[in-house]
């Protein structure tokens, strides 16, 4: 089955005419707004109808089919790569939204949150349009950061929709997970701070990890922490070893070298854009 792949960073207009029976993937996260018509669409095996006023959001772990578009169908699509969208993953701790979206990609949007909704693009098009080098890549970190809390925020009364099997015990480990990454991952980088926190054994807590994420808690942990030294690294003005300070490192070379395994990059090479 032929896929389609839109490139990073791109935005603009379309009537999914090239789409009509081929598979829709990005590596990151898609955002969709239908302005006129209507389509049908199977996302994950569920057939889903996509109409004027909706928002379909595509990550990578959701394909989106194309089965059939109306003769004025129009949407307007937003491409982000995974380096854009992953800070918002591991910065909003919602084990809830993420598999919302997973299980329901496409949001039916009152007519305050599509004039909330067309702001947003806008905004987004003028940084893409404006913007470049590193200024561009945070001030899209920021966006969708907050796009992604304001969805999860207008999600929040909708708990009681999740499908019953995916708020298990699992789930639940997950959420809790999150929630204490977000307040202790800055002095705790071991697993069994988080187990023993949990009331599980540093094993099970592997095994969920796995089963949601495809990664170990350890590799969450050193994501989380990641986050947090960009956005000291973003947006203050400490230098680097006032962050390895805040960030509980036993000393600056450490956590120099911690930030390059992970980025590629000195947290100076990553704070000058280079």
């Amino acid at each position: 089955m032929a896929v389609l792949m839109y490139a990073n960073e791109s935005v603009g207009v379309t009537n999914w005419c090239e789409s009509l029976g081929r598979v829709i993937q990005t590596e990151g996260c898609m955002l969709f707004y239908c302005t006129a018509g209507w389509a049908v669409v199977l996302t994950n095996r569920q057939k889903m109808v996509f109409r004027k006023g909706d928002l379909l959001i595509l990550t990578s772990d959701v394909y989106l089919f194309v089965s059939s578009v109306s003769a004025c169908f129009s949407v307007h699509y937003v491409s982000l790569s995974e380096e854009i969208v992953k800070t918002a993953y591991y910065k909003v701790p919602s084990m809830f939204l993420w598999d919302y979206l997973h299980n329901v990609p496409i949001l039916r949007l009152s007519s305050e949150q599509q004039i909330l909704l067309s702001d947003w693009l806008r905004q987004t098009r003028w940084i893409l349009g404006h913007i470049a080098g590193f200024n561009r890549a945070t001030m899209l970190n920021n966006n969708v950061y907050n796009l992604f809390v304001a969805i999860d925020v207008e999600l929040s009364d909708s708990a009681d929709q999740m499908p019953a099997e995916r708020k298990d015990q699992a789930w639940a480990i997950t959420c809790r997970f999150w929630s204490l990454l977000t307040k202790y991952s800055a002095r705790e980088r071991a697993v069994e701070f988080y187990a023993d926190a949990l009331h599980i054994t540093p094993d099970y807590l592997n095994k969920v990890c796995r089963r949601a994420y495809g990664v170990s808690p350890k590799a969450l942990i050193d994501q989380q922490l990641l986050v947090e030294m960009k956005v000291f690294l973003s947006d203050t003005h400490l230098s680097v070893t006032e962050i390895a300070e805040r960030l509980n490192f036993k000393d600056v070379s450490y956590m120099c070298r911690f930030f390059r395994r992970m980025t590629g990059v000195s947290p100076l090479e990553f704070r000058n854009g280079r």
